[in-house]
């Protein structure tokens, strides 16, 4: 605009000095006329420097619009590289997490390690050689072993979907943990899980073996052997408070099963309630698992181990009873006040449709199908039961961590590296399993008629030193009291009646874990 108005007020100056002479020379006779300047008009030199000026104040103004475009180019080029650079940087949280939250992409490495060592003493501390009543002496004693070497990982990927894998590499062998495909639904309290994961049928189940008040599960969970099986489940929960949890789902049998013969499954349902009442955490809950056999081996076995895995002896064992499945019923109850908890569970387990001789006899001879029973053949349905109570306390004032129907990581107050003494914690437990029981009048001990399995008595206390987050070492002490049972038919009074002999045992076993 600026150029284009001098323009025009040079144009007209210039058009006024040239009209002026020509109105005179009309006046005056064309030789008085005076002769053209030969010097060049002020006029045409001061419109020239104008106009080079007006350029070169364009230019200028080009040149620094050209740069502020520059600027703000490379500006957005760095906001880019700091962008990418937060993406490839990885978050640490026991170890390092790759994320991408915008595509919905993440990655975390994962795994653990534990190490057990510890003694399982002999029945009233009688030591023998050999194998006796079934119980292999040489197994018992002290022992170490790794008890899991777990590698994997977990994330997410578009989509709100997620994953989990788990390999245990424990005892020179891989294993399958979890794992995982999950959907979670943006605007439902719903997940999907598909894959390989413990069915839904107690708290000491779900909780992780990383995080429990003992080295091991409740010896009911091994009793009736709750392990991972191939399924698919719903979960409904409350996402913003964490109040409910309703966990169902369909399961056929373990991932590690080789076989083609794969007709054996699980239904299981579980249902909490878990609300915040001031500073107290409470838990409430049942769960039911109805269970079907497989059809080429129908036949069940339920044996518990002496309250560790240091030895591979079990003290009570109902041996393989000929029968197409089982159902079972349990209740939980779990509390958190500040630095104390207490938990307690207990379940119920009915055995279904369990085979006489006679039945057993005619169906493995019918060539219709393809059931075969397998095991003890039995007058009746025997059912058995266990439960836990324990109490626990935090001594430097952590408060035990729960979310989503399990315990979780505790966070350490004052953890080691930064010049606190980490978490230390006390627990006591009272843990019973009882695997006898009558199925018909009579008066012996043996079946038909009755199932002398045993019942165990655990009197259990540990000790855990937490010196940081991801580091836990355990010391565990348990006295366990069997009362029947095959073991204790050759090894103790034998005056007695076989569901009445009874034995102690001592153990104690220590584990050193670290996690990632």
């Amino acid at each position: 605009m600026t150029r284009k108005f001098v323009i025009a007020a040079l144009l007209a100056g210039t058009a006024f000095t040239v009209s002026a002479p020509a109105r005179a020379a009309q006046e005056q006779p064309a030789a008085q006329q005076e002769r053209e300047p030969t010097e060049p008009d002020a006029s045409d030199a001061a419109a020239d420097a104008t106009i080079q000026g007006t350029n070169q104040a364009d230019d200028l103004q080009a040149k620094i619009e050209l740069l502020q475009a520059q600027v703000e180019a490379l500006q957005e080029a760095l906001e880019g590289v700091k962008s990418q650079q937060v993406k490839a940087v990885p978050t640490w949280k026991g170890g390092p997490e790759f994320a991408d939250k915008e595509a919905g992409f993440s990655f975390k490495p994962k795994g653990f390690a534990q190490f057990d060592a510890g003694y399982v003493g002999y029945p009233d501390g009688d030591e023998r050689r050999g194998t006796i009543s079934g119980l292999n002496f040489q197994n018992l004693g002290f022992n170490s072993r790794a008890r899991r070497l777990v590698i994997g990982a977990e994330g997410t990927l578009p989509g709100r979907f997620g994953y989990k894998v788990e390999f245990n590499f424990a005892q020179g062998t891989v294993d399958y943990e979890d794992i995982i495909l999950t959907y979670d639904f943006a605007k439902a309290p719903l997940q999907v899980s598909v894959g390989n994961f413990y069915p839904y049928s107690s708290l000491e189940t779900m909780t992780s073996s990383r995080l429990g008040s003992m080295l091991e599960r409740a010896s009911f969970t091994d009793a009736f052997n709750y392990n991972r099986r191939l399924g698919i489940g719903l979960q409904f929960s409350d996402k913003t408070n964490d109040s409910y949890l309703v966990q169902a789902g369909i399961f056929s049998t373990p991932i590690n099963d080789a076989s083609f013969t794969r007709t054996g499954w699980q239904a299981s349902l579980r249902a909490l309630y878990t609300p915040t009442l001031g500073s107290t955490r409470l838990h409430v809950g049942a769960n039911f698992q109805h269970r079907s056999n497989n059809q080429e081996s129908l036949g069940q076995q339920y044996r518990a181990r002496p309250l560790t895995q240091i030895t591979d002896q079990r003290f009570i064992d109902t041996g393989t009873l000929a029968s197409r499945g089982d159902d079972t019923l349990g209740v939980e109850f779990a509390a958190v006040h500040k630095s104390l908890h207490v938990a307690a569970e207990a379940q119920k387990v009915w055995v279904r449709d369990a085979f006489s001789a006679a039945q057993l006899a005619a169906t493995n001879a019918d060539a219709g199908d393809n059931d075969v029973a397998t095991g003890t053949p039995l007058n009746g349905d025997p059912s058995f039961w266990g439960g836990y109570f324990e109490v626990g306390y935090y001594l430097t004032g952590e408060t035990r961590a729960y979310k989503g129907g399990k315990w979780d990581r505790t966070k350490v107050l004052k953890p080691w590296n930064e010049g606190g003494w980490g978490a230390l914690q006390i627990n006591g437990r009272v843990d019973y399993v009882d695997l006898s029981d009558r199925v018909d009048d009579s008066a012996t001990f043996a079946a038909p008629f009755y199932v002398n399995g045993g019942k165990q008595l655990g009197l259990q206390s540990s000790l855990i030193w937490n010196p940081i987050d991801w580091v836990r070492f355990m010391a565990q002490y348990g006295h366990v009291e069997v009362t029947g049972g095959p073991r204790a038919l050759g090894l103790v009074d034998l005056t007695k009646p076989a569901n009445k002999r009874k034995f102690g045992v001592d153990t104690f076993a220590a584990r050193a874990q670290i996690e990632f």
